[in-house]
C-alpha cells in the first residue's frame, strides 16, 4: 500500500491577498507555475527535476487499475519512471490507452523514481493525432504544420514507425511550400528559398518538394544576375543542389512539351507537377542555362581563348549548337578590330578559325587581304626589300601571283641592281630581257609526242593546282621524285625549287617557308620546254 500524500505546495497554487476594484482586498488563488515539458527518457538523467512538476507526451505501454486505495500504475514507453494515478484521475478507457500526456511531480522512492500524476490527458494513436491536428490548422499556417511534422518524426524514429515517417515528411512538404509562398513578399525571398529547400533536403523531405523550392529560387536569382561574380556564385549553387545536372546530357534531348509553359509560368509548380524524367531536363536546362550565360559574360581577351571557350561549350552543352559559334564571333570580332597589329601568324589563325571553325572561307580570305593591304600601304616608297618580302606573303597567303608580280616589278623599278629582287623572279619562272622580266609560257606545258607516257604516269599530276601544299602534302600529287632542287634564302625566307624532267619539258615547283613556319609551302607551279626539244630552246 502506498497510500496517497497530501498535495504538496508544488501541485496546489497558494492563496494570495489581492486588490479588487472597489478598493478592499480579497483572498484568490495565484496562478500555478508551468510545469517543465520534457523528453520521457530526461526523466532519469536529470537529477534537477526531481520535487518538480513535469509534463511528458509518450506512448503507453501498459494501464494497470488498482483495487482499494492504491494508485493505479501507468508505463510510457520511453522511460522507466513509474507513473501514480489517483483514482479520481482514472481514464475510462483504461488500460486500452495508446498514448498519453501526463503531467505530475517527480519524487524519489528509496533506488527509484516515481512520478505522482497530477493531470492525464489520454491521446490517439500518433497517425490519428496528426491528423486530427493538422485538421484545425489555418490554411496558411507553415509554422505550426512544421512543428507538428517534426513531433512525428522524432516519434516515427524512436518508435520504428515507418507509417508515421511517411506521414510526418509529407507534412514537412506542405509546409515547405507553404513557406515558400508565403516568403514571395520578403526582401530576399530567393535566399530565403534556396535556405529552405537545403535544410529541406538536410532532412530528407520527400522529393519534388525540395527541388520545387530550389528551381524557384534559383530562376528568381537568374533574372538578376547578370556579371560573371553573380553567375559563377549561382553555378556553384546549382552544382552543389543539382550534382548530376552537368554529366546528364541524356537529359537535354528530352522533349519538355507542355511542362516547359508550366515551369516559365511558375518555377515551383511547374517543377512540382511535373514527372520525374521531365523534372531530371529540367534540372539540365537550369544548369545549362546558366553555364551558357556564365561563358558569353566572361570576357574573351585573344583568339586562343575564344577557341578555348569555344570548345568548352561544345563539350559541356551539345544542346546548344549555337553557342560554341557565337563564342568564336565574339573572339574574332575582338582581335579584328586590331587586325593591322598582328604578327603573320596570329592572321594565320584567325583565317584559320574562320575558314575551319566558322566554315566561312571568304572572311577568311577577306582577312588575310586586309592584313596584307595594311602592310602594303605601310611600305615606303623606296623600300624594295619590304615589296619583296610582301610578294611571298600575297603568294603564301592568298596564293595572289598577280600582285606578288607588280610587287616584284614595283621593287625593281627602286634598285634594279637588288639580287634579292632578281632572284625572287627567277625562282618564280621570269627571265631578264633588257630592262625587265618576262615569263616563258607561264603554267603551261608544251606537246609531247605522240609516244609519250600517258598523263598518269608523268613525272607531276596537272589536273589540279599544287598552290597552297606544304613539302608534306606535295609528294601525295606528284609521281615521281624531283630531279634537282635548288635553294635561294633571303632576309630569313628561303625558297626551295623542285624540277621535273619529262620528256619534253621542265616542270618547276617553288616553296617559300617564312620565319616562325616550321613547313615549305608552294607559291609557284610552272612548266617550260626542254631544251634541245620540239619547240624548245635550242641546246647549248
Amino acid at each position: 500500500m502506498n497510500p496517497r500524500p497530501p498535495i504538496s505546495i508544488a501541485v496546489a497554487a497558494p492563496l494570495v491577498l489581492i486588490a479588487v476594484a472597489a478598493g478592499s482586498w480579497t483572498w484568490a488563488q495565484a496562478p500555478a507555475a508551468a510545469p517543465v515539458v520534457v523528453e520521457p527518457a530526461e526523466l532519469a538523467r536529470r537529477q534537477d527535476l526531481v520535487g518538480r512538476e513535469v509534463m511528458v507526451d509518450d506512448r503507453v505501454a501498459y494501464y494497470v487499475a488498482r483495487t482499494g486505495a492504491e494508485d493505479d500504475e501507468l508505463q510510457l514507453k520511453r522511460t522507466p519512471v513509474t507513473f501514480r494515478v489517483p483514482r479520481q484521475l482514472r481514464p475510462g478507457t483504461a488500460p486500452r490507452i495508446p498514448a498519453a500526456v501526463v503531467r505530475g511531480v517527480l519524487e524519489r522512492e528509496g533506488n527509484l523514481l516515481v512520478c505522482r500524476v497530477t493531470s492525464l490527458e489520454v491521446k490517439p494513436a500518433d497517425a490519428e493525432r496528426l491528423r486530427a491536428a493538422v485538421a484545425q490548422l489555418g490554411p496558411r499556417d507553415y509554422a505550426k504544420r512544421r512543428a507538428w511534422a517534426r513531433w512525428a518524426e522524432r516519434r516515427a524514429s524512436e518508435f520504428k514507425d515507418n507509417a508515421l515517417m511517411r506521414q510526418a515528411q509529407a507534412l514537412d512538404a506542405q509546409a515547405l511550400r507553404l513557406e515558400g509562398d508565403a516568403r514571395r513578399v520578403e526582401v530576399d525571398a530567393p535566399q530565403e528559398w534556396l535556405n529552405m529547400a537545403r535544410e529541406a533536403r538536410r532532412r530528407k523531405v520527400p522529393e519534388p518538394e525540395p527541388s520545387a523550392q530550389a528551381h524557384r529560387a534559383l530562376r528568381a536569382r537568374l533574372v538578376g544576375a547578370a556579371d560573371p561574380g553573380a553567375l559563377g556564385a549561382l553555378a556553384r549553387d546549382i552544382a552543389e543542389f543539382f550534382p548530376e545536372a552537368e554529366r546528364d546530357q541524356a537529359s537535354a534531348r528530352t522533349n519538355l512539351g507542355r511542362w516547359e509553359r508550366d515551369y516559365q509560368d511558375d518555377p515551383a509548380e511547374g517543377y512540382r507537377s511535373a514527372p520525374a524524367p521531365i523534372r531530371k531536363a529540367l534540372d539540365r536546362r537550369l544548369w545549362a542555362e546558366v553555364q551558357a550565360r556564365l561563358l558569353d559574360a566572361e570576357p574573351i581577351p585573344d583568339l586562343a581563348t575564344a577557341v578555348e571557350q569555344s570548345e568548352k561549350a561544345a563539350k559541356l552543352l551539345p544542346e546548344r549548337p549555337d553557342l560554341p559559334g557565337r563564342l568564336l564571333e565574339k573572339g574574332v570580332g575582338a582581335v579584328r578590330r586590331d587586325l593591322a597589329g598582328l604578327r603573320r601568324d596570329e592572321v594565320k589563325a584567325l583565317a584559320e578559325v574562320y575558314r575551319t571553325r566558322l566554315h566561312r572561307d571568304d572572311e577568311a580570305r577577306t582577312v588575310l587581304r586586309e592584313w596584307l593591304e595594311a602592310r602594303k600601304i605601310r611600305l615606303s616608297n623606296t623600300d624594295a626589300e619590304g615589296r619583296v618580302a610582301l610578294a611571298g606573303l600575297y603568294e603564301d597567303l592568298l596564293q595572289d601571283r598577280v600582285t606578288a608580280v607588280e610587287l616584284l616589278r614595283k621593287a625593281w623599278e627602286i634598285d634594279p641592281t637588288s639580287r634579292e629582287t632578281e632572284g625572287a623572279f627567277r625562282t618564280r619562272g621570269f627571265r631578264r630581257s633588257k630592262d625587265d622580266w618576262v615569263q616563258d609560257n607561264p603554267q603551261k606545258e608544251a606537246p609531247g609526242p605522240a609516244n609519250a607516257p600517258a598523263p598518269a604516269q608523268r613525272a607531276v599530276a596537272t589536273s589540279q593546282s599544287l598552290l597552297g601544299l606544304t613539302d608534306e602534302e606535295l609528294p601525295d600529287r606528284l609521281i615521281a621524285k624531283p630531279d634537282s632542287k635548288n635553294y635561294i634564302a633571303t632576309r630569313g625566307q628561303l625558297i626551295e625549287q623542285r624540277i621535273y624532267l619529262d620528256t619534253d619539258s621542265v616542270r618547276y615547283v617553288n616553296l617559300l617557308r617564312t620565319p616562325g613556319e616550321r613547313r615549305f609551302r608552294v607559291i609557284s607551279d610552272y612548266t617550260l620546254p626542254r631544251r634541245g626539244r620540239k619547240g624548245g630552246p635550242p641546246a647549248r
